[in-house]
C-alpha cells in the first residue's frame, strides 16, 4: 500500500504543467507595452510567462504571433470595453465622450498596466523593418478612428451635430487628443491631468460642432 501511494506521488509530481495561455497573454501584455516590440526579445518572453521557447512557438508560432494574440487580448480587454462607452444611446453626446475618454484615461494611467495605451507606445517604437506589425497597428488605430466616426455620424443623424460638420475631421481631431493623453501618461501625467485635457476638449465643443 506504501509503495502504490508513493508510486502515485511521484507519478503527479512529473506532470506537466498545464500551459495557461491567457495569463501568458497578459504578462506578455505587459512586456510589450513597457519596453515595445523591437525591445522585448524571445528570451525576456520565457522568463516573464514562464513557459519554454517550445511552447510558445507551438502555439504562437514565432514572436510576431504572439504579438498578435496580445494585440488581440488588449483590445478584448480594454479597447472594446472603452469603445462599448459611446454605445449608450440613451445619454447625451458630451456625456457620452466623457466617459469614454475617462475610461481611456483611467487606462492610461493605471498602476495594474505601463503608463500610455498599448498600442501607440508599440508604434512609436517600431523599427523599419517591422512593416507587417506597424500595419496591424496601423490598421486597429484606424478601426478606433472608426468607431468614432460612426459614433459622431448617428448622433449627428440624431440631430446632436449639426449636418454641416465635417464627422470625418472632427473623429480626427479626437484621435489627436486620445494619442496626446497617452504620450502624457507616458511622461508621467496624472489621471486628474488626463481628466482636465478631456475637461478642456468639451468646453470646446461648441466651437468644435460649428459648422
Amino acid at each position: 500500500m506504501t509503495n502504490e501511494v508513493s508510486s502515485c506521488t511521484k507519478k503527479s509530481r512529473g506532470r506537466p504543467k498545464v500551459f495557461d495561455r491567457e495569463a501568458a497573454l497578459d504578462k506578455a501584455m505587459t512586456l510589450f507595452w513597457q519596453h515595445g516590440y523591437e525591445a522585448t526579445s524571445l528570451s525576456d518572453l520565457v522568463e516573464a510567462t514562464g513557459a519554454k521557447a517550445p511552447t510558445l512557438y507551438a502555439e504562437f508560432t514565432n514572436k510576431e504571433g504572439l504579438f498578435r494574440a496580445v494585440l488581440d487580448r488588449y483590445i478584448a480587454r480594454f479597447a472594446n470595453k472603452h469603445e462599448a462607452l459611446l454605445h449608450c444611446e440613451d445619454k447625451p453626446i458630451k456625456d457620452a465622450l466623457f466617459d469614454y475618454f475617462s475610461a481611456v484615461a483611467k487606462c492610461f494611467t493605471s498602476t495594474e498596466t505601463p503608463a500610455g495605451c498599448f498600442m501607440i507606445n508599440t508604434s512609436a517604437t517600431l523599427a523599419a523593418s517591422s512593416q507587417a506589425i506597424a500595419k496591424t497597428i496601423k490598421s486597429r488605430h484606424a478601426q478606433q478612428e472608426e468607431t468614432l466616426h460612426r459614433f459622431l455620424s448617428q448622433r449627428q443623424q440624431g440631430g446632436e451635430i449639426p449636418a454641416g460638420v465635417d464627422i470625418a475631421a472632427l473623429s480626427q481631431f479626437l484621435g489627436c487628443i486620445l494619442q496626446g493623453m497617452s504620450i502624457s501618461a507616458r511622461e508621467g501625467a496624472s489621471f486628474d491631468k488626463l481628466l482636465q485635457i478631456t475637461h478642456t476638449t468639451l468646453r470646446l465643443w461648441p466651437d468644435l460642432i460649428k459648422p
